[in-house]
């Protein structure tokens, strides 16, 4: 028997049974090689995705791609759903070892199942191959939204998992910071070839090396590129100072990725500005963040890591006092120590050559704690201002925040639309303020407490009761403004009756004036349908007496 004619037997017996419902497709629990049947070649140009005989291959959309299966040591009869062999049919039998080409011109899935054909008899069991196919290279092409781009600041660059604000100082060469970049396509993988470029625009330099520490870099300068052989699409672009202060911007792009990183070159300390945060302090105790101090550079830009020395002029009232180190973003907190002695210090801080001063109070702990409303009468849900006053046995005003200055929340003998003091309370000048609206029942009205604990104004005994009391009235006047609004009310409603009854009534004598118009209007119609009629009974006469007079003249 003919090669030809064994093939013809064999697809006919095959097709008999796809008629019959025998074959089923069975696809492969797992993307492992079938044993038989395989695809052996996916790719598209430009987009590698596998070269190993496998049950799953993928391709991208194109008018000439396609993807080849093959056979092995068996033939095979292969039925293709959802696509064509490149020579347009969806059928096919392979000679052991034979190979097709499946189209892919359009973004999808194709099922390739294949029939092993032992002893001129096709398996009832299919092997089969999946294709997918996407609209864009799986492989290939950089992905914007799956690659990233993280900044880390110090020394250790081994391990970057979060972006950082990178502030460095201007050290020429020195490396202020390190960008990791993970480029990947849409699915993570990339070909191994892939261009990159990183520029810097203000001061510094750069450093394109694929090792986290920037060992043996490929390239450095103001503007770096490489084309990197690796799959990862992992590289590091360092930032190193130049000497100069001032904001770096750097641009990274690869292909469809383009990310920018700021770095801020920082210079030598210009100027130190102290603030005052506690105007005065208790004495003998040393008040943590009394003055904080800022340092800057000659533009402008704070400069991290100062740690001003405090110096004071009399040592009586103001003892000493410690700063702690600043940061790019918090300025350096200076916890001042008081003396035995009431009365003000000039403090001196410094850093190098420079140099800002500062006035710090010493007084007795607070020993009075007073509330007060703004008014003693109040309207109904009027607006009230409380007050909570603090100052020691000589008059001077405390200025804190205490943290037990009270022993508690206040309590109110009727509920108020506020929160007022707890037992936190910072002081500004002797005093704080909570705002809030009496309630609308008419009465007193009375906010109590008692002292507490605070280690700072322990010169007030605790458990002392405090408290301020109000009243709301009810004169009449109130109530007459209600009357009158709810008059006012009735008033507009009987209005908007009246307006309401008069547009019925003129609803109804238009609809009356319709009515006496098409009365009219058929009247006129009667009417003059009658005078015809007339007409022609005055017609018909006038020819009768014609006639008459024309028989008598007869």
């Amino acid at each position: 028997m003919s090669t030809k004619t064994t093939f013809k037997r064999i697809a006919l017996v095959a097709v008999a049974a796809l008629g019959l419902g025998v074959l089923t497709s069975v696809a492969p629990a797992t993307a492992a090689a079938n044993t038989n049947f395989n695809c052996t070649t996916a790719y598209t140009t430009g987009a590698v995705n596998t070269t190993d005989a496998d049950a799953a291959c993928t391709s991208v959309a194109g008018p000439a791609n396609f993807v080849t299966v093959t056979a092995t040591a068996l033939a095979v009869y292969v039925v293709l759903t959802g696509g064509t062999f490149t020579d347009g049919t969806t059928t096919k039998t392979l000679a052991a070892s034979g190979t097709a080409n499946i189209a892919t011109p359009t973004a999808g899935t194709i099922t390739a199942a294949g029939y092993p054909i032992t002893s001129g008899v096709a398996s009832s069991t299919a092997q089969t191959v999946t294709v997918t196919v996407g609209a864009t290279a799986n492989k290939g092409l950089v992905n914007a939204a799956t690659s990233t781009s993280l900044l880390k600041s110090g020394t250790s660059w081994t391990t970057i998992t979060a972006d950082d604000t990178v502030y460095a100082a201007r050290t020429n060469a020195a490396v202020a910071g390190v960008s990791k970049v993970v480029l990947a396509g849409a699915n993570g993988d990339i070909t191994s070839t892939t261009a990159v470029t990183a520029t810097i625009s203000g001061p510094g330099s750069l450093s394109l090396s694929t090792a986290a520490n920037l060992a043996s870099p490929i390239a450095s300068g103001r503007a770096v590129s490489s084309t990197f052989a690796t799959t990862t699409g992992t590289f590091y672009v360092g930032v190193l100072g130049d000497g100069v202060a001032g904001t770096a911007t750097v641009t990274i792009t690869a292909g469809a990725y383009s990310t920018t990183e700021t770095v801020v070159f920082y210079g030598a300390v210009a100027s130190l500005t102290a603030t005052v945060v506690n105007k005065q302090i208790p004495l003998s105790v040393a008040t943590t963040g009394a003055v904080t101090v800022v340092a800057k550079d000659s533009l402008g830009q704070v400069v991290p890591g100062v740690t001003p020395v405090v110096t004071t002029a009399t040592a009586a009232s103001i003892v000493s006092g410690t700063c702690s180190a600043s940061t790019a973003t918090a300025a350096s907190s200076c916890a001042i120590t008081a003396g035995a002695t009431a009365g003000s210090s000039v403090l001196t801080f410094t850093d190098g050559s420079i140099t800002t001063t500062a006035t710090v109070a010493a007084a007795a702990r607070p020993s009075a704690v007073a509330l007060a409303f703004d008014k003693t009468e109040y309207q109904a849900g009027e607006a009230f201002v409380l007050t909570l006053t603090a100052s020691n046995s000589a008059g001077v005003p405390a200025d804190k925040e205490y943290t037990a200055l009270l022993a508690g929340a206040l309590t109110t003998s009727q509920s108020l639309t506020t929160a007022l003091f707890a037992a936190s309370v910072t002081i500004v000048d002797g005093k704080a303020t909570a705002k809030g609206f009496m309630p609308l029942a008419a009465g007193p009205v009375t906010v109590s407490g008692t002292t507490g604990t605070d280690a700072y104004a322990t010169g007030a005994t605790a458990g002392v009761a405090v408290s301020a009391t109000a009243t709301v009235v009810s004169d009449g006047v109130a109530q007459a403004a209600v009357d009158a609004a709810a008059e006012a009310t009735d008033a507009a409603n009987a209005a908007t009756d009246a307006a309401n009854a008069a547009a019925e009534a003129a609803d109804a004598a238009t609809a009356a004036a319709q009515d006496a118009a098409d009365a009219v209007a058929a009247l006129s119609t009667q009417v003059s349908e009658m005078i015809d009629a007339l007409k022609k009974q005055i017609t018909a006469l006038t020819n009768l007496v014609i006639k008459i007079q024309k028989k008598v003249k007869a």
